[in-house]
């Protein structure tokens, strides 16, 4: 469907229904079309999708670092990350070749060891594996990344749900990312902090028709795809 349209589209949907209503409704009715891609395809997508998600993780404990720095003697509670301060993040990603423009984080502490990461304005990037234009990743309302600190075994828990768009030169692409709770991810990092990612949990990217595919990551964060028998 045409950009023109699809505003006109989404314009209506979003007057008479919660976003992530209204995100599902698009999705479902102008999303992407998974029966059209490839394998190869689909892999790169959930890869893109994934890696996103490391990044911004990652810059949220940049941020996080940052403000504690300035504030020493203040328990952070909220704090926002503005992305263009962070652009060389996008390196932190080994499996995705991925390119930050612009965006704004809100992070909220809802534990002492828990966080909530959303979006105050779309992240926007590029990743030529899956598209020529400029993606949009929303996070709001209840659309968050969660990340969960476990002290006494230093691991890293990772559920997210998310909405992406995807501004190609042609038509507008819409898709969403969902963990699966019975099988969260690990946040990792190297040792020399040269890159980030998300290991052994599992998620579920959705499309046109209610169409979806699933995956699962190795221990250094490729993607895997769950294709069914």
């Amino acid at each position: 469907m045409k950009k023109w349209s699809v505003l006109a589209f989404l314009s209506a949907l979003l007057m008479g229904c919660g976003s992530n209503d209204a995100e599902d409704v698009v999705v479902d009715t102008i999303g992407l079309n998974i029966d059209s891609l490839s394998n190869q395809e689909k892999q790169r997508y959930a890869q893109v999708s994934t890696d996103i998600n490391t990044v911004i993780i990652y810059i949220a404990g940049q941020c996080f670092d940052a403000e504690s720095e300035r504030n020493p003697d203040m328990e952070l509670t909220d704090f926002n990350c503005n992305i263009a301060n962070y652009k060389d993040s996008a390196s932190q990603a080994q499996y995705t070749n991925l390119s930050l423009n612009s965006g704004e984080l809100v992070v909220t502490r809802t534990a002492k060891s828990a966080f909530k990461i959303q979006t105050k304005d779309n992240v926007k990037f590029h990743a030529a594996s899956i598209s020529d234009g400029t993606l949009n990743y929303r996070l709001e309302d209840d659309n968050a990344i969660h990340f969960t600190e476990n002290e006494a075994t230093d691991t890293h828990t990772v559920t997210f749900r998310g909405f992406f768009r995807d501004d190609k030169t042609l038509d507008v692409a819409y898709w969403t990312v969902e963990s699966i709770s019975s099988s969260p991810f690990s946040y990792e990092e190297d040792t020399n902090n040269q890159h980030s990612w998300l290991a052994g949990g599992s998620a579920k990217l959705s499309g046109k028709d209610s169409k979806t595919f699933d995956w699962t990551t190795s221990t250094t964060g490729q993607v895997v795809l769950l294709l069914a028998e």
